[in-house]
């Protein structure tokens, strides 16, 4: 009897790995390798911004809660997969959390990105909700800096910086988790989702080689496709920066696997 896991023939003639073997899809040229990915000289514009804490709770899924004394968080920037060669941009939107009244890191309400493997990866292997975009844009000229999201014609998120200094020596982060709601449906009609679970991963290490500081702007956009955007309001921007670093994704774990605890 066949070992599950075990290599088998396919009408090819080449051997493909079994369920058990296959990281991603498809089995026998998965799309996506396994962790950790390494990213080398990536460039963010990260700002900083109070808004409705009522609105952030029709955001995070439970048993998180967002935490009202913290800034929620907007990113737009250039990442570059040092061992693939690969480079995208991509946007996201982070929310401060609580979990039993404690810091818990931070959501990934949504990521935006202008290509498809990494969007496919990350959805895969963490559950990140990434989508395509049409273009994100990041400019920099004299010390200003313009970046844009464009999704099926629609400006949905946008974001200036002029830039006022240089932080040296740079501070160093706290290593906070992120979080993110990871969901594969059912082919089945009326069945609930194959994958319900609330994951999170660190970003470690993570190297900032260059801060710089200065005052940032942020507008959401209205879209059909993304409505819940414009009903985020923007109460203050608090700090922005842009920074140069290195990181390292590596594995994650799963918080609350919600078709197991049910």
């Amino acid at each position: 009897m066949e070992q599950t896991g075990s290599p088998r023939a396919s009408g090819t003639g080449i051997a493909t790995p079994g369920p058990a073997l296959a990281f991603s899809m498809p089995a026998i040229s998965p799309l996506t390798e396994r962790p950790p990915y390494r990213y080398r000289d990536c460039k963010a514009v990260n700002i900083l911004f109070t808004t409705d804490p009522t609105v952030l709770e029709e955001l995070v899924p439970a048993p998180l809660k967002p935490d009202p004394d913290q800034p929620s968080v907007v990113y737009i920037g250039h990442f570059v997969l040092a061992d693939y060669d690969l480079s995208y941009n991509e946007a996201g939107l982070l929310v401060p959390l609580l979990r039993d009244g404690r810091p818990a890191g931070s959501f990934a309400v949504v990521l935006y990105l202008d290509r498809a493997n990494p969007i496919v990866g990350g959805r895969e292997v963490y559950g990140w909700p990434k989508k395509d975009a049409d273009e994100i844009l990041i400019e920099e000229e004299n010390g200003r800096i313009r970046a844009e999201v464009t999704r099926y014609g629609r400006r949905i998120i946008s974001v200036t910086l002029a830039v006022r200094q240089t932080v040296d020596p740079i501070p160093e982060r706290p290593k906070n988790p992120i979080c993110f709601l990871k969901v594969i449906p059912s082919i089945q009609a009326d069945a609930p989702p194959d994958v319900l679970k609330l994951n999170a991963t660190v970003i470690d290490p993570d190297v900032i080689k260059e801060l710089r500081v200065g005052e940032g702007t942020l507008e959401f956009g209205d879209s059909p496709y993304d409505p819940f955007l414009a009903s985020i309001p923007i109460r203050q921007v608090l700090y922005s920066d842009v920074i140069i670093h290195d990181f390292t994704l590596g594995y994650g774990q799963v918080l609350v696997d919600y078709l197991a605890d049910r």
